[in-house]
């Protein structure tokens, strides 16, 4: 498996996007971090969009954590169901290790606000995606995350138009291929 087989949209939160990873659903659920050698790469392909210049290979472990509770609270999201506590509170634990603050920026002409962090390292990373999470699904697209209706494929989504149903154009293709098939193939189909 080559980096560029990763599932990244490049137009989703990190959050999204890291919950992407776990692709596929049942005996055909697909890992693409298995081990720290994907996670450093996956975090390389991502890191020039999200600013994310930290090592995260050697925190494989907790990765795939936080990457799991981001996929199931999202499922949850989607399906429109309440999330097992125990995940909420081990997002919750992220958020904490990598607390953040608005600064002032006033070098332009007019003032702007950024954030700053107080710790460094997985730590913030981490954080900052588990924050995502938290503010995605508490925020005002809470209501736009969506599970992609191609065939067969399983990403999350932020609804960016009323008429989106695909994670990507590719899988609106296949979906609409698959209607003329079902159309035109299909023993009694008019």
């Amino acid at each position: 498996m080559t980096a560029a087989e990763f599932p990244i949209l490049g137009t989703e939160p990190l959050a999204v996007e890291l919950a992407n990873t776990l692709y596929g659903t049942g005996a055909a659920r697909l890992d693409f971090l298995p081990d720290a050698r994907r996670v450093g790469q996956w975090f390389a392909e991502v890191s020039e969009r999200h600013g994310v210049a930290v090592p995260m290979g050697p925190h494989a472990a907790r990765v795939r954590m936080l990457r799991d509770c981001v996929h199931a609270l999202l499922s949850a999201a989607v399906e429109g169901r309440v999330p097992d506590a125990a995940l909420v509170e081990r997002v919750n634990d992220f958020t904490a290790a990598a607390p953040t603050y608005l600064r002032l920026d006033w070098s332009g002409g007019a003032p702007a606000a950024c954030r700053a962090g107080t710790v460094t390292g997985a730590a913030a990373v981490l954080g900052s995606i588990a924050t995502c999470c938290v503010e995605l699904l508490t925020g005002p697209q809470a209501d736009r995350v969506r599970r992609c209706q191609g065939p067969g494929c399983s990403l999350f989504f932020v609804q960016t138009h009323s008429r989106r149903r695909w994670c990507h154009p590719s899988c609106g293709h296949r979906d609409r291929q698959a209607r003329y098939y079902r159309r035109h193939h299909t023993p009694g189909a008019s």
